[in-house]
């Protein structure tokens, strides 16, 4: 019987099995780059000894692309309910949305919660419209959203990108890598192409409407003393608002969503 160290595992045998046991292996989407990192650090470790290690060490961007791709068509040719998608700049296996009641139930997971309508309206706002101060998303919904702002935070859907320039510097909000892959988003231009009539503002003209804004809305001392106590709630998650009028943050219905 062959010891240990006289069983040879064979080589792999093209750039797109080795990119697919990547991919099923990683805890995180793999980009190109990430990809192509590896294939190096092998070819490092390998120190020459293998060609075939080499030659893929020598992967141009293209051609771990072009594995991925063809990594993809295959799953969708065998129709296995598994699917390669991009998500914050890089690939995952994931399952698809179709059989998603089955996992669920294998898992033993309950039905997902879904955001209600007012979350969604504001973290609609926040993801078009960021960097955004809360005073301005409340403005635009006509409506107090510390309760909501203070769960999408917790839901690590948003999070705090800067401090406006205006009195009191209050928060801005913006976006993060959970919301990309919540909505199956490679990156946040791809909002633009679900609505084209809803273009996602530039973050130099956001700062730019904040320095205008803090020109024409110059407050004596008690004022900037009160903007910095709502900084202070904010902070704390608005503890001072009423919140027994908060909307909800989830959606109550019972209907089934994929």
């Amino acid at each position: 019987m062959a010891s240990l160290e006289e069983v040879k595992v064979p080589m792999a045998s093209s750039l797109q099995q080795v990119v697919g046991a990547l991919l099923f292996g990683a805890d995180r989407p793999l980009s190109v780059e990430d990809i192509r990192a590896c294939l190096k650090g092998v070819a490092e470790a390998d120190g020459g000894a293998s060609e075939t290690v080499r030659l893929f060490a020598e992967a141009s961007p293209r051609e771990v692309a072009d594995a991925v791709e063809g990594i993809s068509k295959e799953l969708a040719r065998l129709g296995l309910g598994i699917e390669v998608t991009g998500l914050n700049g890089g690939f995952r296996f994931q399952t698809q949305p179709c059989c998603g009641r089955w996992v669920r139930n294998l898992l033993k997971m309950d039905r997902p919660n879904n955001l209600s309508r007012p979350a969604l309206e504001t973290l609609a706002i926040i993801a078009y419209r960021q960097p955004i101060a809360k005073s301005e998303i409340e403005s635009i919904r006509g409506v107090m959203v510390d309760h909501i702002v203070k769960a999408l935070m917790e839901l690590h859907l948003i999070r705090i990108v800067g401090r406006s320039e205006l009195p009191g510097r209050p928060f801005l909000y913006g976006t993060t890598a959970t919301f990309l892959n919540h909505f199956g988003l490679n990156n946040l231009k791809e909002l633009n192409e679900l609505d084209p009539t809803l273009q996602r503002s530039k973050a130099a003209e956001r700062k730019a409407a904040h320095r205008r804004e803090k020109k024409e809305k110059r407050e004596d001392a008690d004022g900037e003393g009160a903007a910095a106590k709502d900084v202070a709630a904010e902070m704390l998650g608005g503890g001072g608002r009423d919140a027994e009028n908060a909307e909800p943050v989830f959606d109550g219905g019972g209907g089934e969503q994929e």
